[in-house]
């Protein structure tokens, strides 16, 4: 499944709600809703990284270099 920029901050606004107090949050990831209570936060933040490290690797793109070498033949 690919994640956006979009599910990546409602993943955080979930976690930052549950720092103000909230006991229950709701995500809405590609149209379904997930509900976490405070005991899944450590599950929640798991997933926040594996958003992240997906996002991350998604814009990355690849970046190969291909370095020519040359000699006189001797």
């Amino acid at each position: 499944m690919a994640f956006t920029a979009t599910d990546l901050t409602a993943i955080e606004a979930a976690i930052v709600a549950f720092a103000k107090g909230e006991r229950v949050v709701q995500v809405i990831l590609n149209g379904e809703e997930i509900q976490y209570n405070r005991a899944r936060l450590p599950e929640l933040v798991a997933f926040r990284d594996q958003i992240r490290g997906e996002i991350a690797r998604a814009t990355s793109g690849n970046t190969r270099h291909r370095y020519a070498s040359t000699s006189k033949g001797y």
